[in-house]
């Protein structure tokens, strides 16, 4: 039996499961941590930056319960989606992994973008139309040590310092570095 793509019930602009990760700076900690500042600010040069508002925490892509998940879903003011998947430093998953499973969650949300939409309508009451789907991975700058960035369907490779999650009061907007 085929995967069955959700058409609605995304749990938009909450966290959903427990409140509180049980480790801190576990993964589920620091995507907290990142979504509710409720906005990234990708730092592209001194003069250059990108804000991307987050609007959707581990948000299903399947009908079954426990299905795959976008780690952040967000959109800048050109209403460009922003596919995000995050990543702790002492990750063992191989960049390329990361890479196939990010490429088949915007393969699946590219069928269902309307339906996103539709649930975003009614939880910010806002009309929105998403133009291109952007992928962004995540991660401490020591989680690309010795990995190549081989992918070019990848937007965005960005890093995170510790001050940038953990030393900054919930609610600030979160900057995100960018590989060079």
């Amino acid at each position: 039996m085929g995967k069955i793509l959700r058409e609605g019930n995304f749990k938009l602009g909450c966290i959903h499961g427990r409140i509180t990760a049980q480790k801190k700076d576990s993964e589920a900690d620091i995507q907290r941590n990142v979504f509710l500042s409720q906005k990234l600010k990708i730092v592209k040069s001194r003069n250059e930056e990108i804000i991307i508002r987050l609007f959707g925490y581990e948000v299903p892509l399947e009908k079954k319960t426990r299905g795959k998940c976008v780690d952040l879903i967000g959109y800048d003011k050109d209403h460009n989606l922003y596919l995000i998947e995050l990543k702790k430093d002492d990750s063992k998953e191989q960049i390329d992994k990361v890479i196939r499973q990010l490429n088949g969650y915007a393969d699946d949300v590219e069928k269902i973008i309307e339906h996103i939409q539709e649930d975003f309508e009614k939880e910010f009451f806002y009309p929105i139309k998403f133009k291109k789907i952007i992928k962004m991975i995540i991660a401490p700058k020591n989680f690309y040590t010795d990995k190549k960035l081989i992918d070019g369907s990848i937007k965005y490779y960005g890093y995170f310092r510790s001050k940038d999650i953990h030393n900054k009061p919930n609610y600030n907007i979160t900057s995100i570095h960018l590989m060079k």
